[in-house]
């Protein structure tokens, strides 16, 4: 059976790569839609509380949340770390081996929940019009 769940994280992001508005910092609202392939139990009626898919993804939406996404080659990151060295600070950063586009946070989150749930895909919308779907196709 294919159950379906929502989240969504803020986050600021930029893509150093790329020679448009995307290059600057920026944020959005990301909407998150997970869907997993769950064996149904007919003695409970259900296949998985959905509470206790939070209790996994929860954590991983967390991370994200209000964070700034940074790819770990983009120049920034080394000036950022200047800024929050040594201080206390509430900066909140998640470094990615990738350039922080839809297409490899969708990845990101896809494989990070693989490892503990049975997800089959996402959904990752990143402004009103904007949508990656990632399905592992192995």
């Amino acid at each position: 059976m294919i159950l379906q769940k929502k989240y969504h994280f803020y986050a600021g992001h930029r893509n150093e790569n790329l020679i448009d508005k995307c290059f600057n910092l920026h944020g959005h609202t990301y909407y998150v839609d997970l869907y997993f392939d769950l064996p149904y139990n007919k003695e409970t009626g259900i296949t998985m509380l959905f509470s206790e898919i939070d209790k996994y993804v929860d954590p991983v939406i967390n991370q994200l949340d209000h964070s700034l996404l940074i790819h770990k080659k983009d120049p920034l990151l080394k000036y950022l770390h200047l800024l929050i060295k040594g201080e206390e600070t509430t900066l909140k950063l998640s470094v990615f081996d990738e350039v922080t586009s839809a297409e490899n946070l969708s990845r990101f989150i896809f494989k990070t929940i693989k490892n503990v749930l049975p997800i089959i895909k996402i959904k990752l919308k990143e402004t009103t019009t904007s949508i990656v779907e990632y399905e592992d196709k192995r």
